[in-house]
């Protein structure tokens, strides 16, 4: 099945197309891309900023209430983004090294953020038509030039190539998607988890978690038989994340 593009000069926010498009009974697999947006979300309610010429994109689709997927769909869509993007950006060597994955889905660019991923899950009503579950992943990337945040340095694709346009970054990366549902599929999550470990930053890399008010520091030791994010503390001791943000240092 073949994904439906929409293309648009200007939205608040793809993710809130698809969403709506998901709870009016939109069918499986559309693609929504933004030359510019005015209300674009990241997670945890932060606004997302996305400059000239950066990609702006969400996709839909449906699938059947499993906890397993739930489980593994952010490390998923994380690997399909990066390659996604090394593949639209025909990236090799050392340029495609530099870009890492950051728990759950961040991508890094030599230890920056360069693009992040936002994901929204629902049920469809009783008796609506489609299947009982929707999904709508919103992606950005810095493509040509990262936006100023105070506190953060971010990162932009055009320092290791000249980028594609954000349609092709878009078609390559639902390719991608589609070829870890299928391996998915044939080989279950440790799979899944294997592949994100093999495009991640290093083991032991410095790592604050801040959730609750709090923040702990430590050492990236992999991930657990869950998908968990492991961080060996500073005090000796190691921690299974669920939840929380997870910032490089």
């Amino acid at each position: 099945m073949t994904w439906r593009f929409e293309y648009h000069e200007t939205l608040a926010s793809t993710s809130d197309l698809c969403r709506k498009r998901a709870e009016a009974g939109e069918e499986d697999r559309l693609a929504v891309v933004a030359e510019r947006q005015s209300a674009a979300r990241g997670s945890r309610g932060r606004s997302w900023q996305s400059g000239e010429g950066n990609l702006a994109f969400s996709f839909l689709f449906r699938f059947s209430e499993n906890q397993a997927m739930r489980a593994v769909l952010p490390y998923m869509v994380a690997l399909a983004l990066r390659d996604g993007l090394v593949a639209a950006a025909d990236l090799s060597g050392e340029a495609s090294a530099s870009l890492w994955l950051k728990w759950p889905n961040d991508l890094l660019l030599s230890g920056r953020k360069m693009a992040g991923i936002l994901i929204e899950t629902g049920f469809l009503a009783a008796g609506a038509k489609g299947l009982p579950c929707w999904a709508v992943i919103g992606m950005g990337a810095n493509l040509w030039q990262a936006p100023i945040m105070e506190g953060r340095t971010l990162a932009a694709l055009s320092e290791v190539c000249s980028p594609p346009d954000a349609q092709a970054c878009a078609q390559a990366i639902v390719r991608a998607f589609d070829g870890w549902m299928e391996r998915w599929q044939r080989e279950g999550n440790g799979a899944i988890w294997e592949s994100w470990m093999e495009r991640a930053h290093p083991l032991g890399t410095r790592l604050i978690l801040r959730r609750h008010g709090r923040e702990v520091a430590g050492q990236f030791a992999g991930l657990d038989a869950q998908g968990h994010l492991l961080l060996a503390l500073d005090d000796g001791g190691m921690t299974s994340v669920v939840t929380g943000d997870v910032i490089c240092e």
